[in-house]
């Protein structure tokens, strides 16, 4: 049995899946009800839209999506790269064919060019370097 302190509030508890004490797993159920309750009637929001209406935190909204409490379909929320809102996914389509644009260019995958290694009898001198004859 392992102890880790709760990404919630700090206070030292048994280590689980979530990562958080008890009673901050009770605040978000309770939280994901006011969420659930508030998305039943209004069908489309944003995160900011149900922050300001539930007084639910932002993070709590966007784990909430991320774990499939809530359909994430009726919700718009910030892209992960550049901000813009999307309602499905963690990249907006541009962001995504950027990172594929990026991906799939082949020079990308090619190895660098190796320097062709000096000739056997090339040597280099110290007064060639200081420009001395």
């Amino acid at each position: 049995m392992k102890l880790a302190n709760c990404t919630e509030c700090g206070n030292v508890c048994v280590e689980n899946p979530t990562r958080m004490c008890p009673k901050c797993i009770q605040e978000e159920e309770a939280a994901e009800d006011t969420v659930a309750e508030f998305l039943r009637d209004v069908k489309k929001a944003s995160v900011d839209d149900i922050h300001k209406a539930t007084g639910v935190k932002h993070k709590v909204i966007l784990r909430m999506i991320q774990r499939g409490r809530i359909f994430s379909g009726t919700i718009s929320y910030p892209c992960e790269t550049c901000g813009a809102p999307i309602t499905e996914g963690r990249v907006c389509n541009d962001c995504n064919k950027s990172i594929t644009g990026q991906i799939n260019k082949p020079e990308a995958w090619q190895a660098p060019k190796k320097q062709e290694p000096a000739k056997k009898d090339e040597r280099m001198y110290i007064k060639d370097l200081l420009g001395r004859k």
